[in-house]
């Protein structure tokens, strides 16, 4: 087998990973086999798979990606070769070194047997000897046949004929690729490496593969968002959704339903109208006034830091904060309500020393950030770590965890078999009952899709036209 390793390094160490067949994953979570301390990287971020000569890397939907030699990993893996440099977080780098064949263990020292006689040092001597003689004969009949091409043969001259290569058992495989005896074979490249059996060179580079909560890849085209047919918007919508559904879900997630997709596309349309006002930042007037949403994403690079910091501390995807902060005061650091919450997170006085957080500090983004992320993952304590149960945590951040407890157990009490989500709950809206079903009919329905609205153009502002890195991605 060709010996493979991957040299590594971070802010804080090198070193190397030895490959055998199987794989071996990358994260800063329990349930990677090999982790970092790079708060870039997702609990479980990529894996590197090995079977035979064959070595590629697959994304396990990081937040922030998954790069060799500077391209994004496909969605159903990119092959590796010597040399590649694999990207992952803020500041960790893999090098994928690969050598030549390991000597088989059956390889012995030039002593040999010979039958009925014991082992002679001296005779395998007269092996080497033996075959430098045929190696001259050969030689020179070549030099003799050769000149004979070029000077008397009468036959075709042939310009940049192909040397011949001899051809052994372990290079067999690979002839074409090893013309270069210094450079290590590479792997041919397999199934997995192909989004799909006809792809074309052509369509690839125009368009973008994505795989949904499915497991089926989608294409999407390239190019801005804004420039999409409806049909087209449709598709990115609904596959962006179902990959914040999967970051804030660990790393799973039912698919989303058509008629979210629609509420979700509806409130990112809104979003995407201010992207063309004219550049008005009115953060410092203290009370709700709509800004362009340029404004609002640069706003967001400032204050995103301590929302990563402080959620990653809880073991929480940054996400949440991140975008319930932009529906909550669109990252206004004093954003002050006309009931007397303010803040990014929006704390009352009277509630928000619950969380640690002092009723004079509420502008302050730090503070502010560390409360929401403790509020936050009380709420999906009590509502459950499932994939599902997310949204449900987020929900309940707007309402208030005594009304959603309650329009959960108006539907889900008299019956069965139905899945316990925020859709659900959008899906039989009219079953609910009371001031808290006024509530969410009114109000509590329209937060979740609005949540997954400004996280899909805040974390692919480059699909919108705004030249600026994901805001998970600031952390400093």
């Amino acid at each position: 087998m060709i010996e493979a390793i991957l040299t590594y390094s971070t802010d804080e160490e090198t070193g190397e990973i030895p490959l055998g067949e199987g794989k071996v994953s990358f994260g800063r979570g329990s349930e990677a086999d090999r982790r970092f301390a790079d708060d870039g990287l997702s609990r479980l971020h990529a894996t590197v798979h090995r079977e035979g000569d064959n070595i590629w890397i697959l994304d396990e939907n990081s937040t922030n990606g998954s790069f060799v030699n500077g391209e994004p990993v496909r969605p159903n893996g990119t092959i590796l070769y010597d040399g590649d440099r694999i990207k992952i977080g803020n500041h960790t780098t893999l090098t994928v070194r690969i050598g030549g064949k390991k000597a088989a263990a059956a390889d012995k020292p030039a002593t040999v047997a010979v039958s009925g006689a014991s082992e002679t040092p001296g005779f395998p001597l007269l092996i080497p000897v033996a075959l430098a003689g045929f190696a001259v004969l050969v030689i020179g009949i070549s030099i003799a046949f050769i000149g004979y091409r070029a000077f008397g043969g009468g036959g075709p001259e042939i310009a940049d004929e192909t040397p011949y290569e001899t051809e052994t058992p372990d290079d067999s495989n690979n002839r074409s690729e090893n013309r270069n005896a210094s450079k290590t074979p590479k792997p041919s490249p397999s199934a997995s490496e192909s989004t799909n059996g006809n792809a074309n060179t052509e369509t690839i580079s125009n368009t973008t593969v994505e795989t949904n909560n499915n497991g089926q890849t989608v294409t999407l085209p390239k190019g801005r968002y804004q420039d999409m047919s409806e049909d087209d918007k449709n598709r990115y919508v609904a596959v962006k959704a179902e990959k914040i559904a999967r970051i804030i879900g660990n790393q799973t997630s039912d698919p989303i339903p058509p008629e979210a997709v629609q509420e979700i596309k509806r409130f990112l349309g809104g979003y995407v109208s201010r992207l063309n006002k004219s550049k008005k930042d009115t953060c410092d007037q203290g009370s709700w006034v709509s800004s362009d949403f340029t404004s609002v994403l640069n706003r967001a690079t400032r204050t995103s830091p301590f929302i990563v910091r402080s959620f990653r501390a809880k073991g929480i995807e940054p996400q949440i904060g991140l975008y319930v902060a932009m529906i909550e005061s669109e990252h206004c650091a004093c954003l002050t309500s006309s009931t007397g919450a303010k803040g990014m997170f929006q704390f009352l006085a009277s509630s928000s020393g619950d969380y640690g957080l002092d009723p004079a500090q509420r502008c302050d983004p730090e503070q502010s950030a560390r409360a929401g992320a403790q509020y936050l993952t009380s709420l999906i304590t009590r509502f459950g770590t499932a994939p599902d149960s997310v949204p449900l945590a987020i929900a309940s951040f707007n309402s208030g965890q005594g009304n959603l407890s309650k329009n959960l157990d108006t539907l889900f009490s008299g019956s069965g078999g139905q899945n316990r989500s925020f859709w659900t709950l959008a899906a039989n809206k009219g079953m609910l009952q009371g001031k808290a079903g006024k509530q969410f009919n009114d109000e509590n329905i329209k937060y979740v899709p609005k949540f997954f609205a400004a996280a899909i153009i805040g974390e692919n502002p480059r699909d919108f036209g705004v030249d600026l890195e994901p805001l998970s991605t600031y952390t400093k």
